[in-house]
């Protein structure tokens, strides 16, 4: 199992309509049980608090343009402090006050019943 700090990562994300789930960085790698981690939002409802691309409780995403049950490209970046997010080419979100610098793992979520979630060519690369 290997730990990141430092690290981007691209993959292609599919969903049902309304979807919801997430990517987990830095994480103790015990999902949502552990409060070690920290949650980039895949959430393709426009009013959502936290739409996809969010960084969850921190920071709310421009809101990409996501077409339900169709591939869109995933990108995530994490330096330090920093941390960006891209949907597609377009940056939706960036950060620069990240406070756990600790490595950890990174975990793909889908937790809503009835709604489902794919990943595919999934990419990362230690910086």
């Amino acid at each position: 199992k290997e730990l990141y700090k430092d690290f981007e990562m691209q993959l292609y994300i599919r969903g049902a309509r309304h979807h919801n789930g997430g990517v987990l960085f830095r994480s103790a790698g015990k999902g949502l049980t552990h409060s070690r981690r920290y949650e980039i939002q895949l959430h393709d409802v426009p009013e959502a608090h936290f739409p996809t691309g969010s960084l969850y409780y921190l920071k709310r995403s421009s809101y990409p343009n996501i077409t339900p049950e169709e591939w869109f490209l995933f990108q995530l970046g994490a330096k330090g402090k920093n941390c960006w997010v891209r949907i597609d080419g377009e940056t939706v979100l960036e950060y620069d006050n990240l406070t756990d610098l600790e490595p950890g793992h990174i975990e793909l979520q889908a937790h809503e019943a009835g709604r489902w979630l794919e990943f595919k060519r999934i990419r990362i690369r230690a910086l």
